[in-house]
Formats: C-alpha cells, structure tokens, sequence
C-alpha cells in the first residue's frame, strides 16, 4: 500500500530539518510528502527539502497557507492536506517528533492485515519519552472518572486515555493526533477535523477522536512504531493560553459530543476537578490556572 505524509508546521525549520531526516531514513519510504506552513519557512530550505525528497522519487508538496483566507492552526492544516494528498492513507505528524527507522513499516504492516476492516479509521504509534503513570497517578485517575477498560480511550464524556507502555498492537478509540495515519476517505466521512481556536494543544485530536468513535470507528496502536517527542517550545503559545483552550475546548466538545443527563454532567465537572489538579501535582500552575479560566468562559 502506498501511502502519503503531511506535517502541518509554523515557523520551526530545525525541528521541521530533524524529522525530515527521519522520515527520509525509514525503512518504508511514502510515496508523497506534503508540508503545509502556517509560517515563513525560507525559500532556500523548501528547494533543498523538495530536492531530498524527489531524489528518493517521492512527490514533494508545498502549501503556503494565505491567513486573509485560511485559519491559522493544525486542524485547518490537516484539512486543506485532504485536498491535496492523492494516496488513501496518509499520516500526519508533529513537526518536532524524531522516528523510529521502521515507523511507517509497523504502522502499514496493520493496515494491511486489516485492509477489509470497514471501521479502521486510524493506525498510530507510541511516544517512547513520554512519562509513565505510577500506581498513585493510576489510582488518582480511577478515583476522578479519567480511566477505561481500553488502554487507548476517549470516554462518553471527553477525556483521553492512553498507555505507551502496551507491549502489542491494540484496538482503540484513541490515538495521539500527531503521531497517527488515517484512511483519507473515513476523515472525510465523519466531517474532517474541528477547528477551535487554533493551535496544537487546543483538544481537536480528542474532538475527532470522540466523534469517530460515536459513528462506531476504531484505531489500532502498535507500540512497534516509536517515535521521540521533543515538546518544542519553539513558537509554542505559553502554558497559561494553552491551558484556556484546553478548559474552554473541553467543554465545547462535551456539548457537542456527549450525551446530556444527570450523571454525565456530574461525571465531567468531578473529572475536569482532577484533571486540573493534576496539572498542579505536577508542577503546571500556568496551565493548570489557564484551564480553570477556559472552564468559565461562555461557548459562543
């Protein structure tokens, strides 16, 4: 199966150099590859980059993206990617993610074994230096409503569940956004991706993750496709923004996606409690300041 890259990006040409020169050393390489720039990436790397690439024979795309037209942001990137990829399946990644050699090989080998599989809608990989739960944090999480009986979760109210330390693949309702391949004409069917407020950390990975599974899709998480998660602070907004997205977000998308009784409101505002003073337990006052402010904010 061939299959197409998109990274979204917003002024990071280093970050944006290092996983180019990943994505170049795999041991499957794509058959296109699609930077869409929210930024100013300079003339003379786009040529290099586009030069790389054809020499491996893969399509090279760039997409300057004109802000008096189109939203700022990652979901409007991978949306305007839709258009332009040709292959069914694409992967979108972070810009600042280094992976492992044979990333693409781990993750299309599942594709393949599940081609009929009608309600695959998704096949993601790990973060290998993201930080394990503890048996505190796990009980923590259990007493707040943040757990499910799937290690890879959205649950009816809206709150990720994940757990890189999976030893084999596993079928889920919740994969990292960046880090994820996609069936092109599933995205598309279920309506694309929300686009909030901007941003990489503003939850739509959770939105779309939510409304897959309510139409009954799944993904699969194979823990043989690592990648390094650098959290680059380069053009990053500051934790106190980013929490304000995340507490006003969270609660667009419990309105727009979860069912309305007694016991769900009860559920989301007592697991919203634990989620923000766990930001706080682990030392992201800003963040976790932002996310009680988001929480107050009327939904337009």
């Amino acid at each position: 199966m061939n299959f197409s890259v998109v990274i979204p990006t917003y002024n990071r040409e280093k970050d944006l150099s290092e996983i180019i020169d990943s994505i170049l050393s795999q041991s499957l390489l794509p058959s296109e590859f699609l930077i869409v720039d929210d930024g100013t990436l300079p003339q003379i790397f786009i040529e290099r980059t586009k030069t790389n690439f054809q020499r491996k024979g893969i399509r090279f795309i760039y997409y300057k993206k004109d802000h008096t037209k189109e939203n700022r942001g990652s979901s409007e990137s991978r949306n305007i990617s839709l258009e332009l990829i040709t292959r069914k399946i694409l992967f979108i990644l972070d810009d600042d993610l280094i992976l492992s050699q044979d990333f693409f090989k781990a993750i299309m080998e599942v594709w393949e074994e599940n081609i009929q599989e009608k309600k695959l809608i998704g096949v993601g990989g790990v973060i290998t230096n993201n930080r394990r739960k503890n048996l505190i944090e796990k009980f923590f999480n259990k007493a707040f409503g943040l757990t499910s009986k799937f290690a890879w979760d959205i649950n009816n109210i809206g709150f990720q569940v994940w757990d890189e330390g999976i030893i084999k693949k596993e079928k889920g309702y919740y994969a990292h956004g960046g880090v994820c391949s996609y069936k092109k004409s599933l995205i598309k069917k279920i309506g694309n991706f929300s686009v909030f407020s901007g941003g990489r950390t503003a939850l739509e990975d959770v939105d779309f993750c939510l409304r897959a599974k309510n139409q009954g899709y799944h993904f699969i998480i194979e823990p043989k496709a690592k990648v390094i998660h650098k959290q680059s602070k380069v053009n990053r907004e500051n934790n106190f923004l980013m929490g304000i997205k995340e507490g006003y977000n969270r609660r667009v998308i419990f309105k727009k996606n979860s069912q309305k009784n007694i016991k769900n409101y009860i559920w989301f505002y007592w697991s919203n409690i634990g989620w923000t003073l766990r930001q706080f337990l682990v030392g992201h006052f800003s963040k976790g300041t932002g996310i009680m402010k988001g929480m107050f904010i009327r939904i337009k």
